[in-house]
């Protein structure tokens, strides 16, 4: 999997300041994506303008990919983002997540064909994520720094990692959209993400069980591909008891390709 080109796709909604953080945390990759997606769910006019200010000097090119604010609508800028993407490998995260300096390496170490990575996350509490913000040049935390709410996640030891990819939780499927990566040809074997869940939660899970029906494994990256999630108010879930209705449904009647998927923007 060395030569595996890889597309970064990471989506945003009105957080200009630890996007940022993050692409600075792209900067830094040991081994480089092709290039950058920013799935933008609707933001504001100075997401764009930070956008526009780093991609000057940036390793890699930068795309961005708006659509109009009309509520949580994370599938649908996802399709449209993968969509554009020319690696045949799309490692995906979010805008306010700082990924470790190994983050893509460790990707592309762990790929398997016919299988998908869900890496884990470690949560940062406000005080060290409000300095990131205010400082995106500065070092990516580590497994020793204060401010981790669950540190144990941070280690990194690729030995195990392997041992896990190929052995944990064998025969399930979970999602976690800030740590996760899939061939291309898987995705489109699945239509990408169903459209039909708005509203925060569970796309991540429909698209996971999707991939799994449709004989695509999940490899469990733990101990590898470490990246930090910066603090936030936690968003409204009002319509999480629908969206896990909707997945339950998916589940039970088998359903593999979303109706409403990527098929749209390619």
């Amino acid at each position: 999997m060395k030569t595996l080109t890889v597309s970064l796709v990471i989506s945003t909604y009105n957080r200009p300041d630890a996007l940022e953080a993050c692409l600075e945390s792209v900067r830094r990759q040991s081994v480089l994506p092709i290039e950058v997606i920013i799935a933008d769910d609707g933001s504001t006019e100075e997401t764009r303008q930070t956008i526009e200010r780093l991609a000057g000097g940036f390793p890699v090119p930068i795309l961005h990919v708006w659509q109009e604010d009309d509520g949580f609508r994370l599938a649908k800028i996802r399709n449209r983002a993968m969509a554009c993407a020319k690696g045949e490998y799309i490692v995906q995260t979010d805008g306010d997540i700082v990924m470790a300096n190994d983050f893509i390496a460790d990707h592309i170490r762990l790929a398997r064909r016919n299988s998908y990575a869900k890496g884990v996350r470690v949560r940062l509490e406000k005080e060290i994520s409000d300095a990131i913000c205010r400082q995106p040049r500065r070092k990516c935390p580590t497994l020793f720094s204060k401010g981790l709410m669950n540190r144990h996640k941070a280690l990194r030891f690729i030995p195990l990692a392997h041992w896990f990819a190929c052995h944990f939780k064998k025969g399930k499927a979970y999602g976690l959209g800030c740590n996760m990566a899939f061939f291309k040809t898987d995705l489109l074997k699945v239509n990408g993400y169903d459209e039909a869940f708005e509203g925060w939660g569970r796309e991540d899970d429909d698209i996971a069980h999707r991939l799994y029906r449709a004989g695509v494994a999940m490899r469990d990256i733990r101990f590898a591909a470490v990246c930090f999630h910066l603090w936030h108010k936690e968003n409204s879930r009002d319509d999480m008891k629908e969206n896990m209705r909707r997945c339950r449904e998916r589940d039970e009647t088998g359903v593999i390709r979303a109706e409403r998927g990527i098929d749209q923007y390619l």
